[in-house]
């Protein structure tokens, strides 16, 4: 009698060790998890993804919580003398079973998490993805999604997001036009009419120069940025005002 009592003593101050070790653990993942939720959303360069990042946050610390929870339960049944050594073995192959159906999707959730935490890109950016490019209308937990240029919509797995170029972090996207005039044309104007036409259409930091020639013409070359979105139009609204100028000017055109 007296063993046994002694045994539930230990067994019973096991599991109010086990009880207050859970409940500080949970209470330091609660606590940590809150506050770096909050520090990201906090984060200007990524304010635009705070409930991606709030939703991401609560899912690994969901899944941390739930193996504090099993590690415990585990404890606990050990603590009250049951031989755990079978539900370890069954739980060690049914993981491993999980773990090789689920790792893709595991890489995608984890790189996704990273591409929201290093603010590779986010909505509305300009990028370019595996070679594919687009607008980015969505970075979700598992995929993002990209409108291409001819307005289909593509789903990139983020676990496969390898290389990205984003066209829109440095203020705009490169744009050139190419004017071929007589190779009697005066540069001079010709070089003014360009710029102007180039200062009217929004272009920034413009440069004009000859591209090419020959003895029938010359090729001058008009470049500057634009902002990534808008470049398509100002494209075709800067070659639509570029023939009109130049005819305005008599500018013979080859």
């Amino acid at each position: 009698m007296e063993e046994y009592l002694q045994r539930s003593v230990d067994a019973g101050l096991q599991l109010v060790k086990i009880a207050l070790l859970y409940a500080i653990v949970r209470f330091l993942i609660a606590r940590v998890g809150r506050t770096t939720i909050n520090r990201l959303e906090n984060m200007e360069r990524i304010a635009a993804q705070k409930p991606r990042v709030r939703t991401l946050g609560n899912l690994i610390r969901s899944i941390v919580e739930y193996t504090v929870l099993i590690v415990a339960v585990l404890m606990v049944l050990r603590a009250v003398g049951i031989d755990i050594t079978p539900l370890l073995a069954t739980a060690g192959v049914a993981g491993l079973a999980v773990g090789f159906g689920a790792q893709r999707l595991v890489r995608d959730v984890i790189s996704g998490f990273f591409l929201l935490a290093e603010n590779q890109f986010v909505v509305g950016e300009v990028v370019t993805i595996s070679g594919i490019n687009g607008v980015v209308e969505e970075v979700g937990m598992r995929t993002t999604r990209l409108r291409d240029e001819q307005g289909r919509m593509v789903v990139i797995a983020n676990g496969d997001v390898n290389l990205v170029i984003n066209h829109s972090r440095a203020g705009g996207v490169k744009m050139s036009v190419d004017v071929r005039v007589a190779s009697t044309a005066d540069l001079q104007a010709v070089t003014e009419v360009l710029q102007a036409v180039a200062s009217e259409a929004g272009m920034e930091r413009t440069l004009v120069g000859v591209g090419a020639f020959d003895a029938a013409a010359i090729t001058l070359r008009l470049t500057g940025e634009v902002p990534a979105l808008e470049r398509e139009t100002r494209e075709l609204h800067l070659k639509t005002l570029l023939f009109q100028r130049l005819r305005e000017a008599n500018v013979p055109l080859v």
